[in-house]
């Protein structure tokens, strides 16, 4: 059994990882391994999502076994109600792995999760969650479910989703590559132009600009005006805050074609009718995605202190001074950074980071090298 079991894990990494290395866009790579996944550990309904690290909100999710409607009722849960398998406490375990009935002595409905949201609403009982770390931040996670009549999940299963957990951050680094390469591509939004949407208390658009609206489509809008999951995840964000909660309405966005934007929400000050929500949309300044980005590209803490003075415009000399480090170090410093985002030069390090919607088309070749360069470290 053991050895069937190693078998299985191994097919499954090679599959993950051939995956990545397609550099597929996230939607088509997470449906792909969730194929995988299920063959390794079989299950009913399945979620996996890129992350924004530091609000922790869903930003692109694929899902299966289950729909989007309650996605809000979901975030509440999952800010309001924290459980011992939270995204954000997985992050801070070495396996990022959890399995719910393990870690709830009353059993899975003992927990508001599966009391109000899994249980009534999509007949599922057993969860197991793992988070995607890509450079020490969680970029994405995944969770898994089966049904009440069906077994729970294991602790053998738990490692061998937590084995999954390099080659799906490859893959997460990959399609955004992907999509940064074809970022170039005009927008088709006019930027001088307030991008804002109203929503009512229901969680509908009642008011939206055209700039606004040009956003949306990139978010993955979908049709008969729905809002894509980072809209509606940072307004419920906004409403949490106002009734007293921690909580940051905002979150960083990367567009299918590889543009990181920016959302804000707020209640509509002197609103007299029902509570209303307006939520602002806009390109994410480097000050905002820098980290990200190198999370994504996998550059290491001392690499990521380097690039940071270099996007500031520091010199050598100065930057061996400041990190007391010797010249050569911070050139074996560069050199490992430009292997890993793609390009050969400190000018092209800083356009990549600071200029995300014109990599593609001042850059367009190095997008390529940058895809083969990734994929060169599977």
């Amino acid at each position: 059994m053991a050895r069937r079991r190693r078998a299985t894990l191994e097919w499954s990494r090679r599959q993950v990882a051939g995956l990545a290395a397609d550099g597929l866009p996230w939607s088509d790579f997470a449906a792909a391994s969730r194929e995988v996944i299920n063959h390794m550990i079989p299950h009913d309904a399945a979620v996996l999502s890129l992350v924004d690290p530091v609000s922790g909100i869903l930003t692109d999710t694929f899902r299966t076994g289950l729909d989007d409607s309650l996605d809000e009722l979901f975030i509440r849960l999952e800010l309001t109600h924290p459980d011992p398998i939270t995204m954000t406490t997985l992050t801070g375990r070495r396996d990022g792995v959890g399995i719910l009935a393990d870690h709830v002595p009353g059993g899975p409905h003992s927990t508001p999760r599966v009391r109000e949201l899994l249980a009534p609403h999509f007949d599922l009982e057993h969860e197991m969650r793992s988070v995607v770390r890509s450079g020490g931040s969680m970029v994405a996670a995944c969770g898994l479910y089966r049904a009440p009549h069906r077994p729970g999940f294991t602790v053998d299963e738990a490692a061998s989703l937590s084995a999954l957990e390099d080659v799906l951050a490859a893959g997460v680094r990959r399609s955004a590559a992907a999509a940064a390469g074809v970022a170039g591509a005009r927008s088709g939004v006019d930027e001088a132009e307030a991008s804002v949407l109203v929503l009512d208390a229901d969680g509908r658009a009642s008011g939206i600009t055209t700039t606004a609206q040009a956003y949306l489509e990139q978010l993955g809008g979908g049709e008969g005006g729905a809002l894509p999951a980072p809209v509606r995840m940072v307004a419920e964000a906004s409403r949490l805050r106002q009734a007293g909660h921690a909580v940051s309405p905002f979150v960083r966005a990367r567009t299918r074609t590889g543009r990181w934007l920016m959302l804000r929400a707020a209640p509509l000050s002197g609103d007299p009718g029902p509570s209303r929500t307006v939520v602002t949309v806009e390109p994410a300044s480097a000050e905002h995605t820098i980290d990200l980005d190198l999370d994504l590209y996998d550059v290491t803490p001392r690499e990521r202190m380097v690039v940071r003075e270099v996007v500031a415009g520091a010199g050598t000399t100065a930057i061996a001074g400041r990190l007391a480090i010797s010249a050569y170090t911070v050139q074996d410093h560069l050199k490992s950074a430009f292997r890993k985002v793609g390009v050969s030069s400190r000018r092209e390090l800083v356009h990549v980071l600071t200029h995300h919607d014109a990599r593609g088309a001042a850059f367009g070749p190095i997008a390529t090298v940058r895809q083969e360069m990734l994929r060169s470290r599977t």
